[in-house]
């Protein structure tokens, strides 16, 4: 492919060879990347874009050419720093390392335009603005959660996404850098700097809100600032149709004196949502959130709003200790589907952020006919979300609730699917951790299952000789005994749980009852499965034992996966219906 690069090209330097470069770089990353292009370069960086081989999507692969180098060390620093964020403001970083004498780290490839480029073409539309500064406050409330002030965002650095999205695409001359940083910045762009920090100096909190403010005033205006703040006019002076809630937010964030700035990027955000409605911030928790959570009414209000533009509230499906799931209509798609959002008062933890997001990351991986499908994630007004496919059914506790014990035909498909879902997850080191009826969704006639809710999957990250991850989860009815007693789990853990959700769906109730997880768990280490025939004389001998091992106490006496558990009913049912009874059966059903 052509290396993009015409000599031309405004951003590679006179010095550099552009065919040169991109030659040495295909002969460098061969095996690891398939590269399209050379963007930019100079003599001591170069961005490619580049295709993941393995991912299938594009990549952005930023490299550093010179070794043993104050900018190496530099480099090296911000690729860690990058690392440390986890914000869709922030342009994100996948991975890094050295190749030879080269340093590199990929990124996301953002399709769109600079701020700079978009510009170029005119003043952006005040609704495009509104969602920029959106984006910014949110990134920077996030930033300096994390102690970061960025210190220089430029219009060449804020990236628009076709779906016009902001986001930062680097953080070199963020404060934890300042020590080893080169020189500031292009003195032309100084403007979008707040004065405190010019010169390298380290500045504050509000000097990123003052650089916010000069962003969104180069795109309502098309100009850029004046360098001196005194000498700024109201953005409406220059654009009539700015509205005079821009004019006070970017006139106040913009002063020369810190002290007369907002504070904080919270305090802006709450300035600015105080009249846009629907253009909500993501900045922490409202209390407007999380004391109208528990008020039906008023947190239906809230939801509403917050929802926007984008969703249509229709129902609620389901309530847990950790969040709601409701049926909405997509607006832009025109389809509905179902959101799951976590409770208001848990976005405050960190670490049940990273679990959320985690959680939509990994069930977004899983593609299967059995498995619910993740479309997307997001949020906005101190509430979080993600989307998924809406399956038009029950799930398994609601079924059997309203027609008892299932026929045993019924029972064998849904194990038969739940299994190939099974196999398909653990082949790609994910376990369910929480197999229960209600994350078994079943669309009728066809008695066709989806698995939902990998609200406990986690990637298995031990090797099989250590055993598994660790974890005391799971439903106490279901989970298997480790999970109870805090051991390591596996897709054995799985495999137990689905044998006892077949087992309840015979019975028409949990095979060990309900209660604390310290009776659940002495009734299991008992040892003793409930009598199935005595309640179910339809039920085979052949399919009992592939149950009851697949529900074995320990882990070494079940089945070691899903590929040999579904071997071993297949050939089970395959012996029973070949029999006597199963020719009976087929004849003259099981009345």
């Amino acid at each position: 492919m052509d290396p993009s690069a015409t000599p031309a090209n405004p951003q590679i330097a006179e010095a550099i060879d552009p065919a040169r470069l991109f030659q040495r770089a295909e002969e460098v990353f061969a095996g690891r990347f398939i590269l399209e292009r050379l963007v930019a370069a100079d003599t001591v960086r170069a961005l490619f874009v580049a295709r993941h081989p393995v991912l299938r999507r594009r990549v952005a692969l930023r490299v550093h050419l010179q070794p043993d180098t104050a900018a190496r060390t530099w480099f090296e620093r911000e690729t860690v720093l990058l690392a440390q964020v986890d914000h869709p403001g922030i342009r994100p970083i996948y991975s890094g390392g050295y190749r030879g004498d080269w340093a590199y780290r990929i990124t996301k490839w953002i399709d769109g335009e600079s701020l700079h480029d978009a510009v170029a073409r005119g003043p952006r539309p005040i609704p495009a603005v509104l969602q920029m500064a959106r984006d910014l406050i949110s990134a920077l409330d996030y930033a300096h959660g994390k102690n970061i002030i960025i210190r220089r965002i430029v219009p060449t650095a804020l990236m628009l996404t076709g779906a016009g999205r902001a986001i930062i695409t680097d953080l070199r001359w963020a404060n934890p850098l300042l020590d080893i940083a080169g020189p500031d910045i292009d003195p032309a762009l100084e403007t979008f700097l707040a004065p405190e920090t010019r010169g390298g100096r380290p500045g504050e909190y509000s000097s990123d809100l003052y650089t916010a403010a000069a962003l969104l005033y180069f795109a309502v205006t098309g100009i850029a600032p004046p360098s001196n703040p005194v000498e700024i006019q109201p953005p409406s002076t220059l654009r009539a149709s700015c509205p005079r809630l821009l004019d006070r937010v970017i006139l106040r964030a913009i002063q020369l004196e810190g002290e007369r700035r907002y504070q904080t990027a919270e305090e802006m955000g709450d300035d600015l949502l105080s009249e846009l409605g629907d253009y909500d911030f993501h900045t922490g928790v409202p209390p407007s959130a999380a004391a109208s959570a528990d008020d039906p009414v008023a947190w239906e209000k809230f939801l509403r709003r917050a929802l926007g533009e984008e969703y249509e509230l229709l129902s609620l499906l389901g309530d847990g200790a950790f969040g709601r799931v409701y049926r909405v209509r997509d607006l832009s798609l025109e389809r509905e589907v179902a959101l799951k959002i976590l409770h208001p008062f848990l976005t405050s933890d960190p670490a049940v952020l990273e679990r959320f997001r985690r959680e939509a990351q990994l069930a977004a991986q899983v593609r299967h006919p059995h498995i619910v499908d993740v479309f997307d994630y997001g949020g906005r007004a101190g509430l979080l979300w993600y989307t998924m496919a809406y399956i038009r059914g029950e799930n398994l506790a609601q079924l059997i609730e309203r027609l008892g014990p299932l026929e045993l035909e019924q029972v064998v498909r849904l194990l038969e699917q739940s299994l190939s879902a099974l196999e398909h997850a653990h082949a790609r080191g994910l376990v369910h951790r929480d197999l229960k009826p209600e994350n078994l969704l079943v669309e009728l006639p066809d008695w066709n299952l989806q698995i939902t809710d990998f609200g406990l999957a986690v990637a298995m990250e031990t090797v099989r000789g250590e055993g598994g991850t660790p974890s005391r989860s799971g439903t106490p009815a279901f989970a298997a005994p480790e999970q109870l007693l805090g051991e390591p789990v596996d897709e054995r853990s799985d495999l137990y749980s689905l044998s006892i959700v077949a087992l309840y769906a015979l019975l028409g109730r949990s095979p060990f009852g309900s209660g604390p997880i310290e009776v659940i768990l002495a009734r299991q280490t008992s040892g003793q499965l409930p009598d199935v025939q005595a309640f179910r004389d339809d039920v085979p001998n052949e399919l009992l034992r592939v149950l009851v091992r697949g529900a074995a106490q320990h882990p070494a006496d079940r089945y070691p996966n899903a590929t040999a558990y579904a071997a071993a009913l297949t050939k089970a049912l395959r012996r029973w219906r070949g029999g006597p009874l199963g020719r009976l059966r087929a004849l003259f059903g099981r009345h």
